[in-house]
């Protein structure tokens, strides 16, 4: 049983402009087993003012290029393949790439560049500039649109696949973003490999002369497959910080999912992004996942367990931190300057929300507890009566 949900959202930032949503989503699940998720993050700036079309079209064409390639591809040449992971290559290392599945994948790429740009060739020759556009848009950005070699950078934007059928996933990436995936060991990674050209404002796209090559790629066929994954903009990641901050809100919505289920979690999902991107990035966020309910059902003590450790190491931390500054204001017997006193009135404020910090850790930690109870005492109730899921 698999089950998916998509959400994209305009940024805080957006609205101020009165700029479109450059984000786009997808997410399906069909009846022959076939997942796939999608997220593609069209380009800020003035010079892209097309990438939200861009991003849009982008996600249509991954759509049913994926599902033309899963239909034509010999599923047998990713049996029995353990998770494998490729990086960007350079032009002169295309030709070490000569395993059957790393040909397949880029001919999928290859069909995925190819019909973006015949899609946004189409679109720039038949969409005439409008009354935004012209008031918004430098001119010579504007002429672009009529330049054979550069147009497309105006419909500029990333792209991020999830891809799971009844005999291997897959996943691939092109500029930045996350994808998290949770599994038994390690509960969670980044399947895919990073590409260190994805820095600040600076991203591969697939309006680039080589994106062929900047795609990064996944996959396994041994009979192993994530719990959940997900796929977020880089407006996401940008607004939790550190990538800590970013798994613990996708373990958030994993329990609600189990506990709730998709349509309260949906519910709060697209009430929570806005406020986020608000008081976060301020970019547009788009979020897509994949997930198995029975697996997330029957591990949720293994997410639970994981953020109780999270915590009990903050608390040592804090514990340590307490200490230090306890030490520090006890050996300060007396203020011989301005400048001990200002130092030992600073350490004392830094005492303070240590202290305070370490009641709100502890809190967590019991709520966490009593969360961990519940859910052993449910799968020790459902071992007694013979429903212990698979």
């Amino acid at each position: 049983m698999t089950e998916c949900y998509h959400f994209s959202c305009q940024g805080e930032s957006h609205k101020a402009d009165n700029k479109p949503c450059q984000d786009a989503s997808f997410g399906a699940v069909y009846d022959d087993g076939l997942a796939i998720a999608i997220v593609c993050d069209g380009h800020g700036g003035e010079r892209y003012f097309r990438s939200d079309v861009g991003a849009r079209m982008a996600t249509e064409v991954i759509r049913d290029s994926v599902r033309t390639f899963v239909g034509n591809v010999d599923k047998q040449i990713f049996v029995g393949k353990p998770y494998t992971a490729e990086e960007a290559i350079t032009s002169e290392e295309v030709a070490k790439k000569q395993n059957a599945i790393d040909k397949a994948l880029r001919q999928l790429f290859s069909s995925i560049i190819y019909q973006w740009n015949q899609k946004i060739a189409d679109h720039a020759a038949n969409t005439t500039i409008s009354e935004w556009e012209q008031e918004h848009v430098p001119q010579k950005y504007l002429d672009e649109l009529h330049s054979s070699e550069t147009f497309e950078k105006l419909y500029g934007c990333t792209l991020m696949a999830y891809v799971q059928t009844p005999d291997y996933w897959l996943a691939f990436h092109l500029g930045d973003g996350k994808c998290v995936s949770f599994q038994q060991d390690p509960l969670w990674k980044f399947p895919i490999p990073w590409d260190e050209r994805c820095f600040l404002n600076k991203t591969t796209s697939l309006c680039d002369s080589e994106a062929i090559n900047e795609f990064r790629y996944c996959y396994e066929g041994d009979g192993h497959f994530p719990w959940a994954v997900f796929l977020g903009s880089d407006g996401m990641d940008d607004s939790f910080g550190e990538d800590a901050n970013l798994v613990n809100f996708y373990i958030q919505v994993v329990k609600m999912l189990v506990n709730e289920g998709q349509e309260a979690t949906a519910k709060s999902i697209e009430s929570d992004l806005p406020q986020l991107s608000k008081i976060g990035s301020k970019d547009d966020m788009s979020v897509a996942f994949v997930y198995n309910p029975d697996k997330l059902r029957t591990h949720i003590s293994d997410f639970i367990q994981y953020q109780i450790n999270i915590v009990c190491d903050s608390i040592r931390q804090t514990d340590g931190r307490i200490k230090m500054l306890e030490s520090k204001i006890a050996t300060t017997k007396f203020i011989s300057d301005e400048k001990t006193r200002i130092d030992l009135d600073y350490a004392k404020q830094d005492l303070q929300r240590a202290q305070d910090a370490r009641i709100k850790l502890l809190y967590k930690y019991d709520l966490l507890m009593q969360q961990l109870a519940v859910e052993v005492a449910k799968q020790n109730m459902n071992r007694l009566y013979g429903k212990e899921e698979k």
